[in-house]
């Protein structure tokens, strides 16, 4: 077990230095009364603050850089639909919630690296959304360098040319032959040798970072303080980041009715709610491939969190060597969990276009294909994780007709593009991060 640090230096190191994720020793409990009428930066100061070893003004400052000007006052906008409500969380930089986290967490890197004068490389893997979003926040950052890996041919296009059309100094791309699941174990296993990641100045913005999850964690509280009600969310969720943050906010006092993980093939979470069996199985290309993800690193948080204490470590050293564990019930508000298949999830789409006369992205359609398996109990929030103009292809299959997309994304189309090409092999990464040259 790493010895305990701030947040600042958890923040700086993303992972720690034996390979295992940073959780909190407490959780604060929040005022809500107090927070109900702020803008969405400032509840974001004010939730974070607790955990934050930044002077109070400081972080303020950040938030309000980060949930300023790049989203126009609208953060998280609750979209009402017949069920409840649908949380926008697609109007940052590259259209995806990945940017809520991101933005905040690019601007506390950069100010955690000028305050020691340092440099960071930030190693990333995506399965989707994540790689724009990372090399999105580093822009305009000299002291930050992101380098994202993605599994070739297991984005959407779109996705891809989102990352790969932008040529900053500071951002590269790594097209890895092989799944997610093969860049976060690169990830991982570059992590856990401390000599490599100190000589290197490794960083990370996963989800496995932290900082991500509390950034997440604001537009749950968001939610609660808007609509006055107990969360019942359905969250459609990969590596269980995005659903943890939910659950990090019951923790710390939100009010909860229920919450619901939304997966599609690729059920590993699903199946572990289900059964208690957390199992390995192999990844499926879907139309919601940023969900295409078999091992859920924020698994391995949530025990931890939820009460496995020091078995944990045993029981991720059991699952990294037979691919399964029984894990036993953990303290908590309740959870459900659902899925739904590449025909559900077209379904899904058609569904609530001919209902609602509005559009969901494939994720998001995974999350309403649940939600409306489940028990109805009252009004729910479906949470949007994308706009769908970066699936067009789905969203054209899905409505038979062509699919305009966002204009913004298909400008993207035909401009000049930067990958490296690797196997799927810590090694072969770890030779081209040393041959990267520090930025000036």
């Amino acid at each position: 077990m790493a010895a305990p640090v701030g947040f600042q230096e958890a923040t700086l190191q993303g992972l720690a230095s034996d390979g295992g994720l940073f959780v909190p020793e407490g959780l604060p409990t929040l005022d809500l009364p107090a927070l109900k009428g702020l803008s969405y930066p400032e509840l974001a100061w004010r939730v974070m603050q607790p955990f934050c070893d930044i002077p109070s003004e400081d972080l303020r400052a950040i938030c309000a850089d980060a949930y300023g000007p790049k989203y126009g006052g609208e953060v998280a906008p609750l979209r009402p639909d017949p069920w409840g409500h649908v949380l926008e969380l697609f109007h940052g930089p590259t259209f995806s919630f990945k940017d809520v986290a991101l933005q905040f967490l690019g601007r506390t890197l950069d100010y955690i690296l000028r305050a020691r004068n340092e440099r960071c490389n930030l190693l990333v893997a995506t399965s989707g959304d994540t790689g724009s979003a990372a090399l999105q926040s580093v822009v305009g950052c000299p002291r930050l360098t992101a380098v994202v890996m993605f599994p070739k041919g297991r984005v959407s296009p779109l996705q891809e040319m989102q990352m790969t059309s932008l040529l900053e100094p500071n951002t590269f791309c790594l097209e890895i032959d092989g799944t997610f699941d093969d860049c976060q174990a690169i990830l991982k296993q570059l992590n856990r040798d401390p000599e490599f990641k100190q000589r290197m100045q490794l960083g990370a913005v996963n989800s496995v970072n932290f900082a991500r999850l509390l950034a997440q964690s604001v537009y749950y509280v968001w939610i609660y303080l808007q609509t006055g009600q107990p969360l019942q969310v359905v969250v459609p969720t990969g590596n269980f980041g995005n659903f943890l943050s939910a659950w990090l906010a019951s923790r710390m006092g939100v009010p909860v009715r229920r919450l619901a993980l939304a997966t599609n093939d690729n059920d590993i979470v699903h199946r572990y709610f289900s059964t208690g069996t957390y199992e390995r199985g192999p990844v499926h290309e879907t139309l919601a491939p940023a969900m295409d993800i078999q091992v859920a690193s924020n698994l391995e948080r949530f025990f931890a969190m939820a009460g496995g204490g020091e078995r944990v470590a045993n029981w991720m050293a059991q699952f990294e060597k037979d691919g399964r564990i029984e894990a036993p019930g953990l303290a908590g508000p309740e959870i459900v969990s659902g899925k739904a298949t590449r025909a559900e999830i077209l379904a899904a789409i058609r569904s609530y276009y001919a209902q609602v006369g509005q559009v969901l992205c494939p994720h998001t359609a995974v999350a309403w294909h649940v939600a409306r398996q489940l028990p109805q109990v009252g009004s729910e929030v479906i949470v949007a994780t994308a706009h769908p103009g970066k699936f067009p292809e789905a969203v054209q299959e899905a409505l038979g007709r062509p699919y305009p997309g966002h204009p913004a994304l298909e400008a993207l189309r035909g401009r000049p593009r930067r990958a490296v090409s690797l196997p799927a092999q810590a090694l072969a990464v770890r030779h081209w991060l040393e041959g990267l040259s520090p930025q000036e």
